[in-house]
């Protein structure tokens, strides 16, 4: 039945209210998120530029910053005096020299723009470059941050914005032997170390123009196209209903067809009934009537799969079923031309909790799509056994193998690679595994072809 015209209006208001908060839960978030990122970075910024000052002053020896300091002292004498030590001036220059090399090979790793050494009064006793963004003899710098690297404690000056840049500069304290403070270092931060910032905000503010557009045209949409789709609304869940039905039925036949496999080989060994032996004829039988029972029993399970019932645990020894389950579909890979082998690795008697049907289903459904990747025959070597309280039960084919982009999607319902299939076979082995408490994978096989492998905790491991 078709919704009211009535209706419509009151479902559009809605939306558009809903449209409107999300805009401004939206944009709030960007400009919240802008706020944050700023500051955190601002943080980040600031401690990376402390450490980088406490490095700078670490290359400054003791025995350089007294070299230096004397010279400056000396040069102030000398403007009075007209009296320089050319040996002490030497000295000091090599010191400078030595000093500006370690410091140029920081600043190009830490994208500096400049680093300055200070005496107790401030006093500038080397530049890493000149001009440098402090007064030429007494240093006009955060005085705070200053202050704290002259008594011992490495800080950071507040980010600025100046002429389309941030700038930052980190304070450190340089010590003698003793551990006395001689002096300080200051390194300032280039622009490009602060440009994620301005990247940051270009994006979170581009971001939100893009989102607020976004929204917009998603209202105008939505209120041009909610009266046509209510119109469809019904036929849609009609078509769903449909195809949902579909797919069981597809899925039903498909789960349906390994069992059939299996009694169209033991159907083709019983056209030679005179040729068998009693004890063969008698086998044959009775796997056709156990798979027919299966049949059965397995409809009536998928028909009420939705609510599926939970499994009714009971010990059963793992070997006796997969024996089973292999000597069932023996005939049918002899005709397929697939050679199976089996390598039990594992002690003898391993028992698992669980739903031994089930089981016998998922080794069905392994084997035969192992036999359907390898139409022109191959081999499947099956292997069991335990490692770290799990017994692990592999299925190696020599068939195509699995994509890697599509082996998450392999254990998906409804998801199949091959013309004919359905996807349901995997899928029913994936949740029985997981109702026993395992897991199953697919990968690499070293002959080229597909490993699936099976892990089931033990109990009491």
């Amino acid at each position: 039945m078709f919704p009211r015209r009535q209706n419509i209006r009151p479902r559009i208001l809605g939306t558009l209210v809903f449209l409107g908060a999300l805009l401004l839960l939206v944009n709030g978030t960007i400009i919240y998120s802008i706020r944050t990122s700023q500051r955190l970075l601002d943080q980040e910024l600031g401690k990376r530029l402390q450490g980088t000052a406490h490095i700078a002053a670490l290359l400054v020896q003791p025995a350089q910053f007294e070299m230096l300091a004397l010279a400056v002292a000396d040069t102030a004498a000398a403007a009075d005096t007209a009296l320089t030590d050319f040996s002490m001036a030497m000295d000091a220059q090599e010191a400078a020299d030595a000093v500006k090399t370690e410091w140029k090979r920081l600043a190009a790793s830490a994208g500096l723009s400049n680093v300055i050494l200070v005496d107790p009064s401030r006093h500038v006793l080397l530049r890493l470059r000149d001009p440098f963004a402090f007064e030429p003899d007494v240093v006009v710098l955060d005085r705070v941050p200053l202050t704290r690297a002259l008594i011992g404690a490495t800080s950071h000056s507040s980010l600025y914005y100046k002429d389309g840049q941030y700038l930052r500069s980190g304070y450190a304290p340089v010590t003698g032997p003793d551990g006395a403070v001689l002096g300080a270092v200051a390194v300032e931060g280039g622009s490009e170390a602060f440009q994620p910032l301005q990247v940051i905000r270009t994006s979170l503010y581009g971001a939100a123009i893009v989102a607020s557009l976004l929204v917009i045209v998603i209202g105008i949409g939505y209120g041009r196209t909610v009266g046509h789709l209510l119109r469809i609304e019904e036929n849609m869940r009609h078509t769903d209903l449909l195809a949902s039905i579909g797919q069981v039925s597809a899925g039903v036949a498909h789960e349906i067809r390994n069992p059939l496999a299996v009694l169209r080989g033991a159907s083709s060994r019983l056209q030679k009934y005179d040729q068998l032996a009693s004890t063969e004829r008698v086998q044959l039988l009775s796997m056709i009537d156990e798979e027919v029972g299966r049949m059965s029993a397995f409809v009536q399970n998928f028909l009420h799969l939705s609510r599926r019932p939970n499994l009714e645990p009971q010990e059963f020894e793992l070997r006796q079923v997969l024996e089973r389950s292999l000597g069932i579909l023996r005939v049918e890979m002899d005709r397929s031309g697939v050679v199976m082998s089996v390598e039990w690795k594992a002690p003898d008697g391993v028992s698992l909790v669980g739903d031994p049907l089930a089981m016998h289903h998922v080794f069905l459904n392994l084997a035969l799509n192992a036999r359907d990747v390898m139409p022109n025959g191959g081999k499947l070597a099956i292997r069991v056994f335990e490692r770290r309280g799990e017994v692990r039960i592999q299925f190696e084919d020599t068939g195509p193998g699995v994509p890697r982009d599509i082996r998450k999607q392999v254990f998906d319902a409804f998801f199949t690679t091959r013309a004919k299939g359905t996807g349901l076979g995997l899928a029913f082995v994936d949740r029985i595994v997981s109702e026993h408490g395992g897991s199953v994978t697919v990968g690499d096989a070293p002959t080229g072809g597909a490993l699936f492998e099976i892990r089931i905790p033990l109990e009491g491991a």
